[in-house]
This record gives structure tokens, sequence and C-alpha cells, in this order.
């Protein structure tokens, strides 16, 4: 029965996928199954953010519910950007030499600089590190913070969005090491150990700048 439920919930996503926006009616009908288990496992769907509802007024009757694929539900289906990321770089750089990957690199690390310095201005040092770690996680690292009692800050991650390229191209780290630097205003910020490497987690260990 389970893999009966889940068998039918995989074929309303790839009806909306290929459909875009369906009611539950349409859906039923193309699935040749009630409506009322349709609208059973649209809920679920919906409930784990895989779709989403838009509430549409008819020409006649009552308004009805149409449902479409979520940000999430698209990212159910295969995606290929990290492998065209990688393909990208690697014929950049037999095109264009590794110094202009480097270059490429330093760019973006001044760019994600200068697009996020202003939250770090006027801010305690400990305001600072909670500003990286939700930055950090609205980027998907899954990290957190512990701070020591002679307070040196532990930053981990436990993914890396970005270890495809990372693990091609080592400079990425020491670039994002860098960008913490500038955005902390301590140089005091060491990559203890990291997923790239073969680690199970990236852990940077972070103090405040003494001025010594």
């Amino acid at each position: 029965m389970n893999n009966q439920s889940s068998s039918t919930k995989q074929q309303l996503l790839q009806l909306l996928k290929i459909e875009k926006r369906l009611t539950a009616g349409e859906l039923a009908k193309r699935l040749e199954v009630s409506e009322m288990a349709v609208r059973r496992h649209l809920h679920t769907l919906e409930r784990d953010g895989l779709v989403q509802a838009t509430l549409v007024r008819q020409a006649m009757g009552r308004p009805t519910n149409v449902y479409e694929l979520s940000e999430k539900g698209e990212e159910r289906f295969p995606q290929h950007y990290k492998q065209l990321t990688m393909d990208l770089l690697k014929e950049l750089e037999h095109v264009a030499g590794a110094e202009m990957l480097e270059r490429l690199f330093r760019a973006r690390t001044e760019r994600l600089k200068a697009t996020y310095e202003r939250d770090f201005q006027k801010k305690t040092f400990e305001q600072k590190m909670k500003r990286l770690l939700k930055l950090q996680n609205e980027q998907g690292y899954m990290a957190k913070v512990k701070r020591d009692e002679d307070g040196t800050y532990h930053l981990i991650a436990y993914h890396c969005p970005i270890s495809e390229v990372a693990k091609e191209y080592h400079s990425v780290c020491s670039c994002e090491q860098q960008l913490f630097r500038q955005l902390l205003d301590t140089s005091e910020v060491v990559l203890r150990t990291c997923i790239t490497k073969g680690d199970d987690r990236c852990h940077y260990q972070i103090k405040e700048q003494t001025g010594e």
C-alpha cells in the first residue's frame, strides 16, 4: 500500500512537471483515480513543500485550487548544474590558463565582500559571528557556531554546496577563508578540517583581532 501511495505521488509530481499547472480534478482524470485520493496526496505533497496551490477564480462556480511544483519540488528532478559548472571552469582553464581562474575566484570573493560587508559594520565580534552563521546557513552549509571560554569561536559546517568545485580547485577554500577574515575584520581565521580533503566537516577556528 505504501509503495502504491509513493508511486501515485511520484506520478502527480511528474504530471505537474510536464503540464505545469493542474487542478485536483484534472490530475484525477489523468491518473484515473478518485479526486478524493488525489486531494489526499496533494495535501501531503503540499505539507512537504513539494507543491503549492493558487486559488483561481472561475467564470462560473466557486474558485478552485490550481497546483504546481514548488522550487523544492523542481529540485526532485535531475539537475546537471554542478557538471555544467565544472565543464565551464575546465574549459576556461584550458582556454585562458590557471591564472585566469585564480583571478575569477578572487573577483568572486571581492564581489561577495562588497555585497555583505555593510551587514558586518558597527557590530560586536559576537554579532558578526552570528551574522556569518546566518549567511552560511542561508547558502546551505548546515553550519553552527561554538564559543570557548577563552573567546575562541568554532564555525562548523556539515555540508559544502560548492564541494565539487572546491575539490578540483582548492583556491576556492582559501578565497572563502579570506572572505571570512575580511568580513570579521580579523586575521585569526584558521581552517582546521575540510570536507574537500576527506573530513566529515569544515571547521574554522576564529578569534577576534587583539590589535597586538
